[in-house]
């Protein structure tokens, strides 16, 4: 909960004379600055341990950078009782993420004189010189480059085989979204904002369009507002950096609006590339099955392999198993007869559109199979949603 936003802890764990409404003060370092980078972990929980909380934990999600920092504390202080250790959040981090994946120019606290020529400055009021305290890591005070943060995407989050820092199993889970927001178009996942985006299939067929999603973080500090995220349905992800100008002859980025428009052209490519790679790999004829053995009295081999075939073809980037015969018989045929009846003789699976195909990943991940093998799982034409059989493809 505390991950998703959705511990129902407030946003801030400071208080501050800054009146949000009355716009009283400025969020700026002269104003709140010497209270933000002041805090502790200890006042942090100390606040909230005081404060109302804004709903039911689990009950939806609302931003709390408190939350994120109560997170933090517990993970370090996990840590080290279990090493050992005496490391805070910044140490931690550096320590085990920043420095296996090579992220050199990531840091927290003061910049490095070495690396000053290299920081973009905003055109307009600015909090460089403000140090965030350590209490408030990690909702804030981190410093990164486009480079350090592709990194981070494609090692953690997008290679086939992310580096030890994250098992298969952990990266799929992170990627389940627990929280819907009020538009329904939003979701919220353990330290993910989630958006929805659609993609149109072929111009000459009625199919729907596809759906993808993106998982990405905003992060915003004054002068500067940035935003990360992965596709990991498509293999990519964004990296955008932006300084706000106070100038009035510029018009300021925005990362949130910019990764929008950005998708628009990048997500069908990527998905027209996916869909052309999958063809090739798996769309035609197998002729090489094997009968497992598993049901000797009803299937029996005829010591050949002309009459066990598969033929799958790609549609709309959705590929289709048209027919499944094993020893001659109609392997979807048979399931559909599993709900025959004298009077009723339906067809879901035995149909000419056969039965869509979508891998079914977290089976083929354990390769309880054996090496390599891609499982499958099949959706009911007709349908817009999943059916929950699973076969070994």
């Amino acid at each position: 909960m505390l991950a998703s936003h959705s511990s129902g802890l407030s946003r801030e764990g400071y208080s501050t004379d800054f009146n949000m409404v009355l716009a009283t003060g400025k969020a700026d370092a002269e104003t709140i600055g010497a209270k933000w980078a002041a805090a502790t972990p200890e006042s942090v929980i100390e606040h909230a341990a005081k404060t109302n909380l804004m709903f039911a934990p689990g009950q939806r999600a609302g931003y709390s950078n408190v939350g994120m920092s109560i997170l933090a504390s517990a993970v370090v202080n996990y840590y080290n009782n279990f090493t050992g250790s005496d490391l805070n959040w910044s140490q931690l981090t550096t320590q085990q993420i920043l420095s296996p994946l090579n992220m050199t120019n990531s840091f927290f606290g003061p910049i490095p004189d070495a690396l000053l020529p290299d920081i973009g400055v905003p055109g307009g009021a600015n909090w460089a010189d403000l140090v965030v305290g350590l209490g408030y890591d990690p909702a804030a005070g981190m410093w990164s480059s486009a480079n350090d943060l592709t990194k981070y995407l494609h090692n953690i989050w997008l290679r086939p085989d992310p580096l030890p820092l994250i098992s298969l199993p952990q990266r799929r889970q992170s990627f389940q979204p627990n929280v819907a927001l009020p538009d329904g178009k939003q979701l919220v996942g353990p330290g993910w904002e989630i958006d929805l985006f659609e993609v149109p299939t072929s111009a000459n067929t009625s199919a729907s369009n596809r759906t993808y999603a993106s998982y990405g973080k905003a992060g915003d500090g004054g002068g500067w507002h940035s935003w990360i995220d992965v596709i990991p349905d498509l293999g990519y992800g964004l990296v955008i950096l932006s300084q706000v100008s106070g100038s009035a002859d510029y018009v300021s980025i925005s990362p949130s609006a910019l990764k929008a428009e950005v998708h628009q052209h990048l997500m069908p490519a990527f998905a027209e590339a996916l869909t052309n790679q999958v063809e090739q790999r798996f769309a035609g004829w197998y002729r090489q099955g094997e009968d497992s053995g598993l049901i000797a009295d009803e299937v029996k081999s005829n010591g050949t392999n002309s009459t066990t075939y598969a033929r799958v073809e790609l549609e709309d980037q959705i590929l289709y198993l048209r027919e499944l015969v094993v020893n001659g018989s109609s392997a979807l045929e048979a399931l559909d007869r599993l709900s025959w009846t004298d009077d009723y003789q339906g067809r879901y699976f035995s149909t000419p559109a056969g039965v869509a195909l979508t891998p079914a990943e977290g089976a083929a991940e354990n390769e309880q199979f054996g090496p390599g093998t891609q499982v499958w799982r099949m959706m009911i034409p007709g349908l817009e949603v999943c059916d929950w059989f699973d076969f070994d493809g």
